[in-house]
């Protein structure tokens, strides 16, 4: 539970997903040559659950996505993000 656990973590919990994301800035980058990635980001930034699968993707890989192949919601909208990761 506490206070300091290293300089990896992202940013304030609950916080609205600010700057300390890591991976997220270059997909981000990647995103804006890329309309249809970026309209599914867009439909992603609407539900905390897809984000969260979508930041754990990011910091973890592509092994993470096995935790959401049975989610139809989150594996539809990580598959059109997939070459961004």
């Amino acid at each position: 539970m506490g206070g300091t656990s290293g300089a990896a973590g992202g940013g304030a919990p609950g916080g609205g997903g600010g700057g300390g994301m890591g991976g997220m800035g270059d997909m981000i980058g990647k995103m804006m040559n890329n309309p249809k990635a970026m309209e599914a980001f867009q439909k992603a930034q609407s539900n905390p659950k897809v984000m969260a699968a979508i930041q754990d993707v990011t910091q973890n890989g592509m092994s993470a996505m096995s935790k959401y192949q049975d989610d139809p919601e989150i594996l539809a909208i990580i598959e059109e993000l997939k070459g961004l990761f």
